[in-house]
């Protein structure tokens, strides 16, 4: 593998990289995309050298970030978050790979059940977002951005927290100069949603969210926010690739 690589892990094929990837496009660094979860018996020796990295983003997916008994993979990927934060490599954890990148650091995750909270899923504002973070800062301006998750992240004495919900008082946080965990979903385009909403399962997690009308509701608030959002994602992403380039 080269040292220009940055590895994205992904959970489940819906969940693509999206606008991260398309951050990426033209930069001159070669991307790896692996779906450690697909390989079974997978152990870090099946993964790059965290020195041969010029980035590492962990994406979402349905898992639980403590289930390592059902996905022994996730161990595999919080032994390298940990690893890549010692190392200084440049990271970015979305939803679930948030939630595992706050498990890497001794966070608790806890489940929508256990606090009494329902699954926080559709496009909403962030609050409380600190607009002098490089990468958060700028979605202070966003109408919306698109949560989909039940688990969360709950911040400990010290956590750099950069932005929350009602409902999630963790939405995004820093470790360190150069990793950042996003419980909400950056990488989405109108596209994008509508790969996920021709799975069956997200589609249905949509409706007992949301009602009847999830997916067409969710639908028209895409489009409705891309062309404000885009822009301001595309500088957060903008300083990541900045990082990535500069390993």
């Amino acid at each position: 593998m080269s040292p220009r690589t940055v590895l994205i892990l992904q959970h489940v094929e819906v969940e693509k990289p999206g606008l991260i990837l398309d951050a990426l496009q033209g930069s001159g660094l070669d991307v790896d995309v692996r779906n450690l979860i697909a390989m079974p018996g997978v152990s870090a020796d099946d993964l790059p050298p965290v020195s041969e990295l010029a980035g590492l983003v962990v994406m979402g997916g349905p898992m639980n970030a403590d289930d390592l008994a059902g996905y022994p993979a996730l161990k595999v990927e919080r032994d390298l978050l940990a690893e890549a934060l010692r190392a200084g490599i440049p990271t970015l954890g979305v939803c679930l790979g948030a939630q595992l990148l706050a498990r890497a650091q001794n966070l608790t995750v806890r489940t929508g059940a256990e606090l009494g909270l329902e699954s926080e899923i559709g496009w909403a504002p962030l609050s409380g977002v600190d607009r002098d973070d490089p990468v958060v800062g700028p979605l202070a301006d966003a109408p919306a951005v698109l949560h989909w998750h039940g688990d969360r992240i709950e911040p400990a004495p010290g956590t750099r927290v950069l932005a929350r919900t009602d409902t999630t008082t963790c939405q995004a946080f820093r470790v360190g100069p150069v990793a950042w965990g996003l419980q909400f979903h950056l990488e989405v385009t109108p596209d994008l949603l509508d790969d996920w909403l021709a799975e069956p399962s997200f589609a249905a997690e949509a409706r007992d969210a949301l009602g009847p009308g999830a997916t067409e509701q969710l639908r028209a608030d895409a489009h409705a926010t891309a062309s404000a959002l885009r822009p301001l994602a595309e500088r957060s992403l903008a300083h990541l690739r900045a990082l990535f380039l500069g390993q």
